[in-house]
């Protein structure tokens, strides 16, 4: 009897995490977050060329 509780307990833990990361794809978010990382990785805002939800691109010396 206490393997399907233990089954469904495991099937809603499963299901949360699900939740949790489908929210990410979500384009503000998306955004947001290629931002913070793009400011980081390009070393400041001043370095970064362009933020989008895909992605980000850092500014060359050209």
């Amino acid at each position: 009897m206490k393997y399907p509780m233990i089954a469904g307990a495991l099937l809603a833990v499963s299901l949360t995490g699900c939740v949790a990361v489908s929210g990410v794809h979500d384009d503000v978010d998306a955004v947001a977050a290629n931002t913070d990382l793009a400011i980081r990785v390009c070393g400041g805002e001043n370095n970064v060329k362009e933020v989008t939800d895909d992605g980000y691109k850092c500014k060359t010396d050209e």
